[in-house]
């Protein structure tokens, strides 16, 4: 299964497709000075945004949609709670994804390392390891810097590309708007953000899962 597809999830038909989704991003690095000054915010927010709580809109390659509230934590913890009864979840506990299916009682796991999430999910971002670059108001987006990264030695992992707006012009900070993930056949699910509240004490619990195969409970590792 490609990651792009596990935040896909399949979701049931229960929305309307959108059409606000911000476009993939296309190959194109702008001049040195303009790309410094742009990694330095996105630093500057992964160093200033340590946690987050946000309602989370997704779009599958299919065009369907799921909604519900993502928790992050740096680094490594994410956790996705989808609204309307849908059966998943998905949650990382610092070093493993797992996407749990209720329905058939299975879950798939990741190391986190191995997936697209690296990228949103570290304390800083290495361009070079990522296998990233920038750019600014991609697909005439103003005030929007683009972050793409893939591993160019495992294509088929996907690639992400995280989408950040100007939050306040004049002090150039920045806010985690969506991201893109694109697998390997070129399916892309989107995830938009809204209503956020960053650098919240997140309680431990989230970061565990009830295991529908009948075994204990995943934890944090401590």
């Amino acid at each position: 299964m490609m990651f792009s597809v596990l935040l896909a999830f399949s979701a049931p038909a229960l929305a309307q497709e959108s059409d606000d989704a911000l476009p993939p991003l296309e190959e194109k690095v702008l001049p040195g000075n303009n790309n410094l000054r742009a990694l330095g915010q996105i630093q500057d927010y992964m160093k200033a945004v340590t946690s987050l709580k946000a309602k989370f809109r997704q779009q599958s390659p299919n065009g369907l949609v799921a909604e519900g509230t993502l928790y992050l934590e740096r680094p490594g913890y994410i956790r996705f709670d989808y609204s309307d009864d849908t059966p998943f979840l998905v949650v990382a506990d610092g070093k493993t994804l797992n996407f749990v299916d209720y329905e058939i009682g299975q879950v798939t796991k990741w190391p986190v390392k191995d997936t697209p999430l690296r990228a949103l999910l570290g304390n800083s971002v290495d361009l070079a390891a990522l296998g990233a670059h920038i750019e600014l108001d991609p697909a005439g987006a103003t005030g929007v810097i683009a972050l793409s990264a893939q591993d160019n030695d495992r294509p088929e992992l996907g690639v992400i590309t995280l989408y950040f707006r100007q939050k306040d012009e004049t002090k150039g900070g920045l806010v985690l708007n969506s991201w893109a993930v694109v697998d390997a056949e070129d399916r892309i699910t989107y995830v938009e953000l809204s209503d956020q509240q960053v650098n919240l004490a997140l309680n431990d619990k989230l970061w565990e899962f009830d295991d529908p195969r009948g075994l204990s409970k995943r934890r944090r590792p401590r």
